[in-house]
């Protein structure tokens, strides 16, 4: 795997208009590599976080993602059988946390700084 620049995830916000029950799902690839639920934060399960209904209005509904990382992602959201959504809006946000090198492959990965000039 070449070196890639790892984001913390720090909450997903979504304007809609949901009838009834829906759930949110984030997969990352961190920390075990390939992509695997991480929501809810506080103990991962296939379940997800519900998406509560807005009876007809539109509404925003965020969700904190404290201790998410990862170089890549994927949300899934999935209505209940007799439910009616309608996503406005999606948004994330993160922040660049810095590079994560694997020492475990048979020629690891190194990080060297580029010349640095003395008092610049």
């Amino acid at each position: 795997m070449a070196i890639q620049k790892v984001q913390e995830f720090l909450e997903f916000t979504i304007f809609y208009q949901s009838n009834g029950a829906s759930k949110i799902q984030l997969e990352t690839d961190f920390p075990s590599g390939a992509l695997a639920i991480r929501l809810p934060v506080a103990s991962p399960s296939s379940s997800g976080i519900a998406l509560p209904t807005t009876a007809g209005l539109r509404g925003t509904f965020t969700i904190p993602l404290i201790g998410v990382e990862g170089t890549e992602y994927k949300f899934t959201i999935s209505p209940g059988a007799a439910t009616q959504l309608r996503i406005f809006s999606a948004t994330v946000k993160l922040r660049m946390i810095g590079v994560y090198l694997d020492g475990s492959l048979t020629v690891p990965e190194t990080w060297v700084s580029g010349p640095v000039a003395l008092g610049a």
